[in-house]
């Protein structure tokens, strides 16, 4: 694709970009939302088959294979945009450069990076500085200790968290923490704190 920001675009980009090209600009556009979303850590996933019904209710006929690509190469263009901190302008410059995509669909990305690039770049930027993931949902189970190697009747209550965190790369790692319920009662209290500190600013 040439030398600019997508010179690496990855295989099945231009059949992907064919799909989509082929979406009313309307479905294009909540699919680009979607993922835009997705990409600012406001959604943990991206829903293909919700958005397949949505597709189907207006007839537009995307296997579930060709809709994910779709997700695939839209997710690569605005993940890498947002790496290289392009403005909109470019963005369209260099997709026009790739002679993949139709006026209507650079319309569609130049009107959304135009809005919600900049939250992008802005979130890319930071995560970069700070390397910080964010925080995408939390798993908890209580469970009761009976034994171990060093004791046998332990009989002890403990909460298990599973933390599911979206790294500044964009990969979602999980991290696993064991606590007592007195640790736990405490982390609670820490995050009542913290939201009503959070509530008054």
């Amino acid at each position: 694709m040439g030398e600019g920001f997508l010179s690496d675009a990855p295989l099945g980009f231009s059949s992907a970009a064919e799909t989509l090209n082929a979406l009313p600009q309307d479905s294009l556009a909540e699919l680009c939302s979607e993922v835009l979303r997705f990409l600012q850590y406001k959604v943990g996933t991206i829903n293909i088959a919700r958005l397949q019904k949505k597709l189907d209710e207006r007839q537009c006929c995307v296997s579930k294979e060709a809709l994910q690509s779709g997700v695939n190469a839209l997710t690569y263009v605005f993940r890498s945009a947002a790496g290289a901190s392009v403005s909109a302008e470019d963005l369209v410059s260099e997709l026009q450069a790739s002679r993949i995509w139709s006026d209507a669909a650079l319309a569609v990305f130049k009107r959304l990076w135009t809005v919600q690039g900049k939250l992008l770049v802005e979130g890319s930027a930071a995560n970069k500085f700070l390397n910080v993931g964010q925080l995408l949902h939390i798993d908890w189970k209580l469970g009761m200790a009976v034994s171990s190697s060093s004791c046998r009747g332990l009989n002890t209550p403990f909460v298990s968290l599973v933390l599911h965190v979206a790294e500044p790369s964009g990969a979602v790692i999980q991290r696993s923490v064991e606590m007592t319920v007195p640790e736990f009662q405490n982390f609670a209290q820490e995050m009542k704190s913290m939201s009503g500190m959070l509530a008054t600013a």
